[in-house]
């Protein structure tokens, strides 16, 4: 008799996936019966390929589960156990070649030994660096497929060109150093789309070897993030066009190994800022600060990718509890104090109040991270997800040329603004129309195109043109073969 129905929710057999993590969600519906042979196990194993060496634990909570599992190429055997009863499922991965591709960096500057900076007891060298950067680019192909399937549009994501490789920069680490988030962002851009590596169908998700937070300098007065990036030398985190550039201050936070992944996220221990910097958007644990700086990498490749800024989610401030996507679930009537205390630190909410003033690129990148006040709100229960995209955001990236491996770069299409009549043409259809504020690229107002029959013309309605109060405005267009308008425009 069964007993205990086990249900994967979001993913069928068979189903196959092009990139290597996956996040496997399901439920349980529990009946304690006299033939159970174990009542008071209440945790849920998987075993991948019939291979009992691979053993993943998690509990049940709320009758959910969720498992973080490594597939291997070709078809994987995955099985789940609960008390008395399992299920099985066969999940694909395949990885696939494709032009358009993301190519993660390791940039050593010149003069510098490569050891990014990290407690004595992390390993820290360049083989280090390159295991962390890989696996975490792994987990963002993961998160990325997930929230389109979330939007029922497949499970899309970008290609990765292989393992991170490490970048030799002519410029000098002491010279880095003083230079500011967009001098270094221009700067390894052209070293990059002037050396072997330079290609117009890549994407460069880069990594400074040579950041360095001066902790003997930290005062208890500092209180923002500003004040702490003071004392901060190279430090980096912008995204645009072909690059998205970071920095290494917190590169010690996050896993080198599969097996560390979660054990990262809930990681407690508090970051001691008289030795490490705190990126942890106010939350002061080593998992936060995984979190945050993790989820900040995906907001900035999406920036290469073409997404503006939107009021909430992973364009928002979002990304910051990227932690959510992977992690367990706490149950809102049994949680510990311990829980409790991980919750809380990874949950407390944090309002920006922020000033843009720039207008090109550069500016706008420099500028997001300028922040003129904030206000920490405590929020103990438990919160939605709130790493998602919003529909415009997902539909951009289903039809944009890094997430369709089968359609040519040469393809193209007659894509044109009129800016008198406020009229978009595409002979290919329209499938995404944005208005976006000039200053930081805020979406505004959003149409999205997705039927089957083609959308070659749109029109923006006059109450919306009525409505917009500023001299100028972005217009972001794309349409199904992928090509993109942005152009700005004036009222």
């Amino acid at each position: 008799m069964n007993n205990h129905n086990i249900k994967v929710t979001n993913f069928t057999n068979l189903d196959a996936v092009t990139y290597p993590i996956i996040k496997l969600i399901g439920t349980i519906d529990y009946e304690v019966s006299v033939s159970c042979q174990n009542q008071t196990d209440k945790n849920v194993y998987l075993t991948l390929n019939d291979n009992s060496n691979i053993l993943i634990t998690t509990n049940v909570i709320d009758n959910k589960f969720k498992f973080l599992v490594e597939l291997q190429r070709g078809k994987n055997q995955i099985n789940i156990k609960f008390c008395c009863e399992t299920m099985g499922i066969t999940l694909e991965y395949f990885s696939i070649k494709s032009e358009n591709s993301v190519i993660p960096l390791y940039v050593i500057c010149e003069g510098h030994d490569g050891y990014f900076q990290a407690p004595p007891w992390e390993n820290n060298n360049v083989e280090s660096a390159c295991k962390r950067i890989t696996l975490c680019s792994k987990l963002l192909q993961c998160v990325t497929a997930e929230k389109l399937y979330e939007h029922s549009l497949g499970r899309k994501t970008f290609c990765l060109d292989g393992d991170c490789q490490v970048f030799h920069s002519g410029l000098n680490y002491i010279e880095a150093r003083n230079m500011s988030q967009v001098e270094l962002w221009e700067y390894i851009g052209r070293e990059i789309m002037k050396s072997e590596l330079a290609c117009e169908n890549k994407k460069y998700l880069a990594f400074l070897s040579c950041t360095r937070y001066w902790g003997e300098n930290y005062k208890e007065s500092m209180k923002t993030h500003e004040e702490l990036l003071q004392i901060t030398q190279a430090y980096v985190a912008l995204g645009g066009g072909g690059l998205a550039l970071f920095g290494t201050a917190c590169l010690y936070t996050w896993p080198e190994s599969f097996e560390e992944i979660i054990l990262r996220f809930e990681d407690q221990a508090l970051v001691d800022r008289t030795q490490f910097l705190d990126d942890s958007c106010y939350r002061g644990t080593v998992g936060a600060c995984f979190s945050t700086t993790l989820g900040s990498v995906l907001h900035e490749l999406y920036h290469t990718f073409d997404l503006g800024h939107t009021e909430d989610g992973i364009m928002s401030r979002g990304f910051d509890n990227i932690y959510k996507v992977f992690t367990r679930p706490q149950s809102t009537s049994h949680r510990t104090n311990s829980s409790h205390d991980m919750t809380k630190a990874l949950t407390d909410k944090i309002e920006f109040k922020e000033e843009f003033e720039s207008d090109s690129l550069v500016e706008r990148l420099q500028n997001e991270n300028k922040r003129k006040g904030y206000t920490v709100i405590s929020k103990y229960e438990e919160e939605v997800d709130d790493t998602f995209l919003t529909r415009s955001c997902a539909v951009l990236l289903c039809y944009h040329r890094w997430f369709n491996q089968t359609t040519s770069s040469r393809q193209c299409s007659l894509l044109s603004f009129d800016c008198f009549n406020k009229l978009i043409k595409s002979t290919s259809g329209v499938r995404v129309v944005e208005i976006r504020s000039k200053n930081v690229e805020l979406v505004l107002y959003n149409w999205t195109f997705e039927g089957r029959i083609l959308k070659f013309s749109f029109q923006i309605p006059q109450d919306v043109i009525i409505s917009l109060n500023e001299d100028s405005y972005i217009m972001f267009v794309e349409d199904t073969v992928g090509c993109i308008l942005k152009e700005e425009f004036s009222i």
